[in-house]
């Protein structure tokens, strides 16, 4: 039996297990601890993050939310466009393709948003193993940030 993933708000009840949930070893210089999203969220219109659960253990963290080019908060998001900020399985469930299943989920969500033509994230270029997942699920590289990360998009309609 395939056990049950779900997202859930972060909220009073999960926020701090959510923050001390730890990566592999390494995984630091690809990923900012998830205390970054949470923060983030604070400050950045319609960021949404959510606790990853497999049953009831929580296991992980995602982040999306409109797609701001360039990081131009103060200007309107772009129209169609949401962004996977953040998507963090903590390290005693790694290795089981929880990564896919979870990054597949929120694909389905986001395509399911009656505006969504378009689904971006950004990706450290050492990043390989992200990479390959990423572009398995149909994500292309478009350009590149001011930081030199990847920008990936995965286009919707291209994959109706």
């Amino acid at each position: 039996m395939t056990e049950a993933l779900t997202f859930r708000p972060v909220d009073i009840t999960n926020y701090y297990p959510v923050m001390k949930l730890e990566m592999v070893p390494g995984q630091e210089k690809f990923l900012d601890s998830n205390a970054w999203p949470l923060a983030e969220a604070t400050y950045v219109a319609g960021l949404t993050p959510e606790a990853v659960y497999l049953d009831d253990t929580l296991i992980g963290l995602v982040s999306w939310g409109p797609y701001y080019p360039n990081y131009g908060y103060e200007e309107a998001p772009k129209a169609g466009s949401y962004i996977i900020d953040h998507i963090m399985i903590a390290a005693p469930w790694q290795g089981r393709g929880l990564g896919r299943r979870v990054t597949t989920m929120l694909l389905e969500k986001l395509r399911a948003l009656p505006d969504c033509q378009r689904i971006v994230l950004m990706l450290d270029p050492e990043n390989t193993v992200a990479e390959r997942l990423y572009r398995s699920l149909g994500f292309n590289q478009f350009g590149v940030t001011h930081e030199s990360d990847r920008l990936m998009a995965f286009d919707v309609e291209a994959r109706a």
